[in-house]
């Protein structure tokens, strides 16, 4: 906003790391789930199946019987066979489950995230922004002895400077201080620093150390415990007049988050690019990462079959994402991470993870229940039907109660959870 910005090109249109990410964006759009990509394949083959099976049975009872009994079994063996478990039950029960995803806060069109989701077994988490909340909070504020007399006077003089921006830190140390409207003169953005100004004819600076780096005694950085927060200063007339501590925030429900996951033994990382982390996190954290750092991380995992996701907000990460199984972005994330993305946390809320992650478990067990009762009965069905036990009128009707109960069954399922 306030200084030069200079563009060095390396690289021409086509052979940038931007058009990489984009690729990966056509690359990953819509992937069917794993049952949906099966049922496709055998379907190919139970339909001819079904006939040869039908012609067989045909030739057979024409010579073992009559050509009536030829074409009643055969016609039994056809009305009988029931593949909806396959081209019906499992596309309904995949769009159900991403419907329920999406109830819950998870929005996606790609039916291979509930599959991810289902056989994950570590999840990764960028920090700043999806941890942490995007806003930070003021935990402390270190007036020096010769302005505690006026210590209203001089928190109008910061609210009056710092209104005037809409960086995170100013925005969290506004909404510390009480409401002023003081006169500004002279008003300055330092580049990097922070900012200065007149009010009531005295010089205020508030921002880095840097900015009067020998006005602060090592004494006062003790009692402030420097280093277990950011810290912003005060100075006016080119003396230290107070020190701001400010930290990140976890988001709204990060313990019943790591709670969910110990419960469910899925492993939570963070992957940060932030080489010194000044939040507290009670799980395994990897710092200073690059973005190729950070997907190297994600294949190795992948190598070792813990089918990683990744949960981010930021263009850094999306080559990470676009190397798991799947990822998922912050709602409040870039507009190109959303687009890599296999979902979007709608409210930001990462504490829904877990119910998704154990309902989507639970819709596994259910496919994979329905395609063994599919492939019993059909077994089965198509067995007495070859051999005459079956009337084509039972067994349409038969089939007709098949096609029901597998469909119910992937529509209408019951599942609890206890985050606790």
């Amino acid at each position: 906003v306030d200084g030069l910005l200079e563009i060095k090109v390396r690289a021409q249109a086509g052979n940038r790391d931007l058009d990489d990410l984009l690729q990966r964006v056509d690359n990953q759009a819509g992937n069917p789930s794993k049952f949906e990509a099966q049922a496709n394949r055998l379907i190919q083959y139970f339909l001819p199946f079904v006939v040869i099976t039908s012609f067989l049975c045909f030739t057979y009872w024409l010579f073992a019987g009559s050509w009536v009994e030829a074409v009643f079994n055969s016609m039994a063996v056809l009305l009988v066979a029931c593949p909806c478990a396959l081209g019906l039950a499992t596309p309904i029960a995949i769009w159900q489950g991403l419907l329920r995803l999406a109830k819950m806060g998870i929005l996606s069109r790609d039916g291979a995230l509930i599959d991810a989701l289902a056989t994950t077994r570590l999840v990764y988490f960028d920090k700043t922004g999806t941890l942490s909340d995007v806003t930070m909070q003021v935990t402390n504020l270190h007036v020096v002895k010769e302005w505690e007399d006026r210590h209203e006077s001089l928190r109008a003089m910061i609210y009056a400077l710092e209104s005037k921006l809409s960086h995170p830190i100013a925005r969290a140390i506004t909404n510390f201080l009480p409401k002023s409207d003081l006169l500004i003169k002279n008003f300055k953005i330092i580049p990097g620093l922070g900012v200065s100004g007149t009010i009531a004819n005295k010089y205020i600076e508030v921002g880095e150390l840097r900015l009067n780096p020998n006005l602060v005694k090592d004494d006062i950085l003790a009692k402030i415990e420097v280093g277990k927060g950011k810290s912003i200063y005060v100075f006016i007339d080119k003396q230290l007049a107070a020190i701001f501590t400010l930290k990140e925030q976890l988001r709204y429900g990060f313990s019943r988050l790591i709670r969910g996951f110990k419960n469910l033994n899925i492993e939570l990382e963070v992957l940060t690019g932030d080489p010194n982390p000044e939040i507290e996190l009670p799980v395994f954290v990897r710092s200073g990462l690059s973005a190729q750092q950070k997907e190297s991380h994600i294949r190795s995992a992948i190598k070792n079959g813990l089918c990683p996701i990744f949960v981010g907000d930021g263009i850094n990460d999306a080559p990470a994402m676009t190397a798991c199984m799947a990822s998922i972005s912050m709602g409040s994330g870039t507009a190109l991470t959303r687009s890599i993305a296999s979902a979007q946390l709608v409210n930001d809320q990462i504490s829904v993870l877990p119910e998704a992650i154990h309902f989507t478990r639970a819709l596994h067990r259910r496919l994979r229940s329905n395609l063994i009762y599919a492939a019993s009965y059909n077994v089965l069905g198509m067995s007495l039907a070859f051999f005459g036990i079956l009337h084509p009128i039972v067994a349409a009707i038969i089939m007709g109660l098949s096609s029901f109960i597998v469909t119910i069954r992937a529509a209408c399922f019951n599942w609890n959870y206890n985050p606790d």
